[in-house]
């Protein structure tokens, strides 16, 4: 089985999540009978391995001996996100892939 894993980064979640996931109707109005409409949606993902990242530290916070924060952290702009293809097109995730020198989370 072939594996490819993806390091990714987005604007913010909502770019994530136009990407990862497609809205899908789990529920209908049947008052016409003809003609459901749908009424309630939840995501779906698009690929079967996501894994969404907390914040991504650049530098961390520095503290005094008693625990008071001296400097806060420093945190890299983006929404991170890994997902690990199996047999699955990658090819819209293409625009977003980084190539981190030390991945905060990898695949197992």
């Amino acid at each position: 089985m072939t594996f490819t894993d993806y390091y990714l980064k987005f604007a913010d979640e909502a770019e994530a999540d136009s990407v990862l996931y497609t809205e899908v109707p789990i529920e209908w109005d049947r008052t016409d009978p003809d003609n459901p409409v749908p009424i309630k949606w939840e995501k779906r993902q698009n690929f079967r391995n996501t894994d969404i990242l907390p914040k991504v530290v650049l530098t961390p916070a520095t503290f005094d001996d008693e625990g008071h924060e001296l400097t806060p952290a420093v945190y890299e702009e983006g929404y991170f996100v890994n997902v690990r293809l199996v047999g699955e097109d990658g090819s819209t995730l293409e625009p977003f892939k980084v190539y981190p020198d030390h991945p905060q989370r990898i695949w197992a």
